[in-house]
């Protein structure tokens, strides 16, 4: 664990050349620390203060700072904010002006990692910090502001009281087994409690589920005949000349990855080598590798062209697609005529049409939301945790609650159903860090950016 004792001092923009640099001290001598750089020294409170900033007798810049006194800031401690001019000598010259006068610099995320030790957040809150600041669509972006602000995290709270409730009933009953009559202590009542419980949960992983494929990237393969025109589609949703196009059929040989972000959804896009007969060896394992893809990917977008779409071929990879969640993409939709076009929607139920070289693809990007995107994930306001760690710790109290609802039902002793329980409890305040280990911890707020 960092020693708290110390003040310690980050930038809090990237240090570049930029208008305005942003410096952030934090710590019990953090005002000390400033007024040694300061012929006007400022007070120990809550404020705003315009300041020349001095190296001995030297000026060097005029800045902007902004002071929080314990326990009314961001970490709990004194804080002070420093905005000075932006550029890497200035904005370096200053942090190591602080360094020499008593701070060190800060760890990754180590200011949130003193809010989270100095209960100013819970660790829900503080992963929210950061699904905030690497958001890469906008439920990504809503669901950090959720958690960073705490809006949902009553519900775990409340998750927890139940829970707790419930093993001291049981606990009663073990203690005092002659007082059969505790209120709600009955097996059909406890069935009922907790069977109660382990809906929420499933609830909030299933939800949690959803939403982190979202927000990471769905593993997405573009596959299909060569010359049909995925290339060009990956260009057309990457809106970049990312892959080589030609007309000349095994163009591509390889696979080739972009990555896409929608409003509500991120694609990681592979493009794979054109499917067809050949006796070419590199270009053979090409059509391996996109295969492969296909047995690898969350979401298929085959690519076809009216003239081949049923053909022994392209047959052959709708087989490969039958357990897998795709969408038949008809490209170079500009030489069909209107009567084609309906005639091809009212066959296929799941075909979009696209005009990739004329970057007519919406049709296709809306398919691919209504595909992965619900109101349970956008307009549900329950919570929702976009972390692996978080969600393991989730499916940890789902498997407890499980097993001692099993327990239960079997009729099992009733002191094993409650060892089952308070393990559920404890995962509860692991996941909002109510009992922690400090190597975890530690290696939690690591992955943070410096100075947050």
């Amino acid at each position: 664990m960092n020693n708290l004792n110390q003040t310690i001092v980050a930038p809090t923009t990237n240090i570049s050349t930029q208008a305005i640099s942003l410096i952030r001290i934090s710590g019990d001598d953090s005002f000390n620390i400033i007024n040694k750089l300061l012929k006007t020294k400022i007070k120990e409170e809550k404020n705003v203060w315009v300041r020349k900033m001095f190296d001995g007798k030297e000026l060097v810049d005029e800045v902007v700072i902004t002071s929080f006194v314990s326990p009314a800031s961001f970490t709990g401690e004194n804080v002070v904010e420093i905005a000075c001019h932006g550029g890497i000598l200035n904005t370096q010259r200053i942090i190591n002006l602080i360094i020499k006068n008593g701070a060190r610099m800060a760890n990754k995320g180590e200011f949130s990692q003193r809010a989270f030790l100095n209960n100013k957040i819970d660790l829900i809150q503080a992963e929210g910090i950061n699904d905030l600041i690497f958001a890469k669509n906008e439920l990504a972006l809503k669901i950090g502001v959720n958690n960073m602000s705490g809006a949902h995290n009553q519900s775990i709270i409340n998750l927890k009281s139940n829970l707790l409730d419930i093993i001291s009933r049981i606990q009663v009953s073990i203690d005092y087994p002659d007082y059969d009559d505790v209120e709600g202590s009955s097996i059909p009542e406890l069935t009922k409690a907790l069977s109660d419980i382990n809906e929420e949960v499933n609830n909030l992983l299933k939800r949690s589920k959803m939403a982190i494929k979202n927000t990471n990237g769905i593993k997405t393969a573009i596959v299909g005949k060569t010359n049909v025109g995925k290339s060009s589609l990956l260009n057309a949703l990457l809106n970049e000349d990312k892959a080589i196009v030609t007309d000349i059929h095994g163009t591509t040989r390889d696979i080739v990855t972009g990555e896409i972000n929608l409003e509500n959804i991120s694609l990681n896009l592979i493009d794979t080598a054109g499917i067809r007969k050949t006796n070419d060896i590199v270009e053979s394992l090409g059509i391996e590798k996109s295969f492969k893809m296909i047995d690898e990917a969350e979401l298929v977008l085959f690519v076809v062209n009216k003239d081949s779409i049923e053909d022994s071929e392209n047959k052959n990879i709708f087989n490969k697609l039958q357990d897998k969640k795709f969408i038949l993409v008809l490209n170079k939709s500009e030489f069909l005529s209107d009567e084609e076009k309906n005639q091809l929607i009212s066959k296929f139920n799941n075909i979009v049409l696209t005009s990739a070289i004329n970057q007519d693809i919406n049709a296709l990007i809306n398919k691919i939301e209504q595909m992965h995107i619900s109101e349970e994930l956008t307009k549900n306001d329950a919570l929702i945790l976009i972390n692996i760690e978080q969600i393991s710790l989730v499916e940890q109290v789902k498997e407890r609650l499980e097993w001692s609802l099993n327990a239960i039902i079997t009729g099992m002793p009733i002191d094993i159903v409650n060892v089952d329980l308070h393990e559920a409890w404890n995962y509860l305040n692991e996941l909002i860090g109510e009992q922690y280990d400090e190597e975890i911890i530690d290696n939690i707020f690591k992955k943070y950016c410096l100075g947050k």
